[in-house]
C-alpha cells in the first residue's frame, strides 16, 4: 500500500537522492553540490507555485517511492501529469495505483479541473499501458516542448 501527500520542502533531499543523483553524476558537468543547490531551488519553486502541485509517494512505513507533479493550466481547466518513481519500485505494478490516487487528489484540490493530460514518448510502452489502465484515452500524436509525444487525456467528473 502507498501514501500520497503533498510534497513539502523537507522532501527535496529524498527527491534528489532517489530521482536525480544518478542522472547528475552521469550527465552534468557542474559539481554535484552545485547541481544539488539548483535542484533545491527548482523544487522549492515548484512547491510554492500556484501553477504546480506535487505529491510525494511513500510506503506506509515512510519509504520514499516517488513523486507526481501536476502542471496546472493558467485557466485552471486542465493539468499535465508527470510521474517519477524511485528505481526500486519501477516495473512492480505501482504506477496505475499512483496515477489514480494522485488524480483523485488533484481533483479534490482543484474541483474545477476538467481534465488531466499525459505526454508519453511512443517507445515508453510501460507508461502508455499504465495510463491506459488508469482510464486515460489516446488523443493522438502531438509536439510538446519540441518533442513528439503520444497525448493521453482523462476527463474528470
Amino acid at each position: 500500500m502507498i501514501v500520497i501527500r503533498e510534497t513539502i520542502v523537507e522532501d527535496i533531499d529524498n527527491i534528489y537522492n532517489h530521482l536525480n543523483l544518478n542522472y547528475v553524476r552521469k550527465y552534468c558537468k557542474n559539481s554535484e553540490e552545485e547541481q544539488k543547490q539548483n535542484h533545491k531551488q527548482w523544487y522549492s519553486f515548484l512547491i510554492n507555485s500556484p501553477f504546480y502541485t506535487m505529491f510525494t509517494v511513500e510506503s506506509f512505513e515512510g519509504e520514499f517511492l516517488g513523486i507526481v507533479k501536476f502542471e496546472i493550466e493558467e485557466d485552471f481547466e486542465g493539468a499535465e501529469i508527470s510521474l517519477y518513481l524511485a528505481e526500486n519500485i519501477r516495473g512492480k505494478g505501482y504506477s496505475t495505483t499512483i496515477i489514480n490516487a494522485s488524480t483523485e487528489e488533484i481533483k479534490f484540490k482543484y474541483p474545477d479541473l476538467k481534465y488531466v493530460v499525459a505526454y508519453i514518448l511512443e517507445e515508453n510502452i510501460r507508461s502508455i499501458l499504465c495510463f491506459q489502465k488508469a482510464d486515460f484515452l489516446f488523443k493522438g500524436q502531438i509536439e510538446h516542448r519540441d518533442i513528439e509525444y503520444q497525448l493521453y487525456m482523462k476527463m474528470l467528473d
